[in-house]
């Protein structure tokens, strides 16, 4: 009879190959995920918790789309981990920035643009 440990880690590896995961990719994306919620101290923890979770499931689905980019003449960022490092670094920061312009601009009941 197989020990429960090994057993485990059989079970474990072919979840794993089920699921296919790009393991580079999938740690630049927590590495964007981790410098996010560090650099966001003035939000409250659970918010950056939350944020950073969103920033690593995007960082790592948007990595095929970032390897293939160039952007102001650097890249094509061929790696994976690099790709999804930069798609998760960024993606929540710059939606975040684009809601807070959002917001900005829009003009509520009370105001005139005088």
């Amino acid at each position: 009879m197989a020990e429960p440990s090994s057993a485990g880690v059989v079970v474990a590896g072919a979840i794993g190959a089920g699921l296919m995961i790009n393991g580079e990719a999938a740690i630049g994306a927590l590495c964007g995920g981790v410098l996010y919620f560090v650099a966001n101290a003035e939000l409250s923890i659970l918010s950056r918790v939350a944020l950073s979770l969103v920033s690593v499931i995007v960082g790592y689905m948007f990595a095929p789309v970032v390897s293939g980019m160039t952007v102001f003449g650097v890249g094509p960022i061929d790696l994976p981990g690099p790709a999804a490092f930069v798609a998760s670094s960024s993606v929540v920061t710059a939606t975040l920035a684009a809601i807070k312009a959002r917001r900005g601009s829009v003009v509520t009941k009370g105001e005139t643009d005088g």
